[in-house]
């Protein structure tokens, strides 16, 4: 499983102190341009994830999302166990048959750090939503029949 790089690993990397990586992070004005750039440079290369993501022990943070119209039970939960099996972690939403909100989830859901997505685009909506998942540049499938071949496709495209 890869290992979860950190600020001490970036600062390592950019030759300087884990703090001037904490404060180029935070927004801080006391790093110079230069000394930013080769930091942010570094933590792009290593594949460095802020946020809530970034924190997260593995495997949880090897995440899938899952967008559907509304929330059933019973295929979910399948759909989870599969995934589960496999050392993903599934984050669901329900865009509640909304344009809007499908294309907020899937925005939410890539800044959180999921690695692609299972999802099922809205009827008479489907060019707007599929649209919203490939600006993630993240892998999608379709929400399928058989929830152990809807994982295992999104697994072998991540």
């Amino acid at each position: 499983m890869p290992k979860v790089v950190t600020i001490k690993d970036i600062a390592r990397e950019a030759g300087v102190s884990p703090s001037l990586v904490s404060f180029v992070f935070n927004g801080k004005n006391r790093v110079g341009d230069e000394t930013r750039q080769r930091i942010l440079e570094v933590a792009d290369r290593l594949g460095y994830r802020t946020g809530q993501a970034a924190r997260v022990p593995w495997p949880a943070a090897r995440l899938i999302g899952v967008i559907v119209p509304s929330l059933d039970a019973a295929p979910l939960q399948a759909l989870s166990d599969c995934a589960y099996r496999r050392g993903y972690t599934v984050l669901f939403a329900s865009a509640q048959n909304d344009p809007v909100r499908f294309c907020h989830l899937v925005r939410a859901l890539a800044q959180k750090g999921v690695e692609g997505f299972v999802a099922s685009p809205l009827p008479g909506e489907e060019e707007d939503c599929l649209t919203a998942l490939n600006v993630t540049e993240k892998p999608y499938v379709p929400l399928g029949e058989n929830p152990d071949q809807t994982i295992q496709e999104l697994i072998k495209q991540i």
